[in-house]
């Protein structure tokens, strides 16, 4: 199945400059907040949040097309250094939280997801058989 619209990025060194820009710009991101000390509004240069959603919105895709694009060889690993960023920063910042099970089930899915696996040791087994058959 192909991408669903048009293809934005026909090298990877031209996704890899956009990639690495929004990492650069995230990593020096400008908030203005208000000091009562200062009585004035000051400017703090931080971490910004790193989430897939806000890289696809900087690449102008959908999380549906980067999962095409990482479908190609030669995109495959960029794509997957730039996810694995994501969850990292999702894993050290929102365990604080205690939310980041929540968040990381919901921008990686196929790697954070919760077991379904029901494992009944044999003792119980025969309990229930027993119980069955009375």
């Amino acid at each position: 199945m192909g991408l669903a619209s048009p293809v934005k990025y026909s090298s990877v060194s031209a996704m890899e400059r956009k990639i690495e820009k929004y990492f650069t710009e995230r990593a020096n991101f400008k908030s203005e907040i208000y000091s009562p000390k200062k009585g004035d509004i000051i400017e703090i240069y931080e971490q910004a949040p790193l989430h897939l959603t806000g890289l696809c919105d900087y690449l102008g895709i959908s999380n549906q097309e980067l999962d095409e694009y990482q479908k190609k060889e030669e995109f495959a690993e960029l794509i997957r250094r730039s996810k694995k960023k994501c969850e990292a920063y999702l894993v050290d910042q929102c365990v604080k939280l205690h939310k980041a099970d929540f968040i990381l089930k919901n921008n990686f899915p196929s790697l954070w997801q919760d077991s379904t696996d029901n494992f009944v040791g044999e003792e119980l087994k025969k309990v229930l058989v027993e119980f069955v058959n009375k």
